[in-house]
């Protein structure tokens, strides 16, 4: 969260605010009467009188694309990785020989949803065997 003070020469206790930011960690704000009141795991972390606040900006901590990879690697080793002609060429055989989508899924280390879009792709399924929610 970041939070933009007023230039004000009458602060709170006397203490004058001039422009800035400060930033906390909160996850949610409450606000009564005279107070912003920011919680961070239902603890106060900051009390912050109203009237000394113009805008208030809410930041999301979020993975990036490299951190969200890393940790999805660690249930599907191969996730966003290109197929090679001979795991392709194992998919085709698991197909035919009837393979179930989960236990394909975990022989290549893939979500079902990509082994089946590959299987789609490569010909060895129709793509109305794998109807979307929400599509029709």
């Amino acid at each position: 969260m970041r939070l933009t003070a007023p230039q004000d020469a009458r602060g709170p206790r006397g203490v004058s605010l001039t422009e800035g930011e400060l930033v906390l960690r909160a996850d949610r704000v409450a606000v009564d009467e005279e107070h912003l009141v920011f919680l961070c795991a239902e603890e106060v972390v900051f009390r912050l009188d109203r009237r000394y606040f113009r805008a208030l900006t809410w930041f999301v901590d979020r993975p990036t694309f490299g951190e969200w990879l890393r940790a999805r690697r660690k249930q599907y080793p191969n996730s966003h990785t290109r197929w090679s002609e001979d795991e392709r060429g194992q998919l085709a055989t698991e197909v035919g020989s009837g393979f179930g989508w989960q236990r394909i899924s975990d022989l290549h280390g893939r979500t079902i949803h990509a082994v089946q879009r590959e299987a789609v792709r490569d010909g060895l399924v129709a793509a109305e065997a794998f109807p979307r929610p929400g599509v029709g």
